[in-house]
């Protein structure tokens, strides 16, 4: 009797664990989710952290592991409302969070408020000055980004990388201090900031023609380094200053474009008179692929090189041509592009990834891959795409051995992540497969390799 008292008290008590908020199983879940999610494995930490959530709804802890994840998967609404729940119980760092989400969506105003709030309270964090100073930007308050690298560097004197930022913006504010950057930028900034000559220069007309292009030789370096408010700021001072400047102006749409904005109107006046520039269909195409609208895309790109058949154009109208899905077009014209230039081994990757990205001609991508490999070892495309092709020959272990080596040079690469989860689902290495898939869809929750990723995962379950 006192046997069955007691058997009876220990499975009421195991029961109670299971439920009670300050349980042992509750610990453990947070545990599990926890290892998950350093290992980049958000899916399973997302079942980790909403188990524990069910039995400990009142810990504001647990709402900020729920809604980090549902951010990482790309769930703003959940996510929000997770944040918000957090701040209710007492989360200071939902803050940052909620800061997130509004970036996320674009909603600028928003983000740049919750971002220097958080800056303020939390001035230990340096990203929050960088995301302050770049919703500033994208607003085109410069005095407002100034004032974040400012306040970032007094809290953080030693961060490279907010001087480096303040000073990009120095150079896009003040000629001079461009002029001074623009002595020691890397080659390929020195390509962009010499890539298309100001008007007055070609005609001559320029006066102090060095000084007079400084600013607009500093914005196109910014646009080609991919800073886009840096960029969009410096571009709008020169075109203030030189309406007539066509090109400086579509690249400013083009700016604009990248940050999410509306650059159509200055496309628009950019594409004004006759004949429309190249370099302005160039600029209005790039801004067209941006948004997905790819046939327009190639309706610029072939004006821009019939106007001018530089290779350059000939590869963007290859591009536009494989995002389209016209396969046997965007061969053409990229192999146009090849022609005139065999040394660019850009022309060489786009031509892997027409290959080897659509599974068409495998042999001709083979070619393109070890021409990536033999021009430029630096360059990971090499090694990813000769390994997708050896997958795709089902050659396992040379594909595995060369992904590896790609995910070694870039870890942050999900097209990496997902080819070598690929070839390893095939071997039989399924654990290990389904970590690489996982931690494609952290990386890519919204983009094309995170959806595939989902669905492999979602068949390698059902084939258990």
């Amino acid at each position: 009797m006192r046997r069955a008292a007691w058997i009876s008290g220990l499975i009421a008590l195991s029961i109670l664990l299971t439920l009670d908020p300050t349980g042992v199983p509750v610990a453990r879940w947070i545990r599990e989710g926890d290892a998950f999610w350093a290992d980049g494995r958000v899916l399973s930490a997302q079942r980790a952290y909403q188990t524990a959530l069910a039995l400990r709804p009142m810990d504001p802890a647990v709402w900020h592991r729920v809604a980090r994840a549902h951010a990482a998967l790309g769930e703003l609404n959940e996510a929000e409302r997770a944040w918000r729940r957090a701040m209710e119980l007492g989360d200071p760092w939902a803050l940052r969070g909620l800061a997130e989400i509004a970036t996320q969506r674009g909603e600028w105003e928003r983000a740049r408020a919750r971002w220097r709030d958080w800056a303020l309270r939390m001035p230990s964090d340096p990203e929050a000055f960088r995301r302050w100073a770049e919703a500033a930007l994208v607003l085109g308050d410069a005095h407002d980004a100034q004032r974040a690298w400012e306040t970032g560097a007094f809290y953080h004197p030693d961060d490279r990388q907010i001087r480096f930022r303040w000073g990009l913006l120095r150079g896009a504010q003040d000629p001079e201090a461009a002029r001074v950057l623009l002595t020691s930028l890397p080659s390929p900034w020195k390509e962009w900031a010499d890539l298309l000559p100001a008007p007055c220069a070609l005609n001559g007309a320029c006066q102090e023609s060095a000084q007079d292009q400084t600013l607009r030789r500093w914005g196109l370096a910014l646009l080609g380094a991919r800073y886009w408010g840096e960029a969009r700021l410096a571009l709008a001072r020169w075109v203030h200053m030189h309406p007539e400047d066509r090109v400086a102006m579509a690249a400013l749409g083009y700016a604009m474009g990248r940050l999410g904005l509306d650059g159509s109107p200055w496309l628009q006046r950019a594409g004004e008179g006759s004949p429309t520039l190249p370099e302005v269909h160039y600029f209005w195409g790039l801004y067209l692929l941006e948004r997905g609208k790819y046939q327009e895309a190639r309706g610029r790109f072939a004006a821009a090189y019939q106007l001018d058949p530089n290779p350059l154009y000939a590869l963007e109208r290859g591009r536009a041509a494989m995002l389209a899905g016209d396969l046997l077009t965007a061969e053409h014209w990229l192999r146009q592009a090849l022609e005139a230039d065999r040394e660019n081994v850009e022309n060489w990757i786009m031509l892997a990834t027409l290959y080897l990205g659509h599974q068409v001609w495998i042999g001709k991508g083979i070619e393109a891959a070890q021409e990536i490999l033999q021009r430029a070892p630096q360059r990971v495309e090499g090694y990813e795409w000769m390994g997708w092709a050896h997958y795709l020959r089902g050659e396992w272990e040379e594909a595995e051995q060369l992904l590896r080596q790609a995910l070694r040079m870039d870890p942050n690469r999900p097209s990496i992540r997902y080819r070598l989860g690929a070839v390893l689902a095939v071997e039989g290495q399924l654990e290990e497969a389904r970590r690489l898939l996982e931690q494609t869809i952290f990386l890519d929750p919204l983009g094309d390799f995170g959806r595939q990723a989902l669905r492999m995962l979602q068949r390698l379950q059902k084939e258990k």
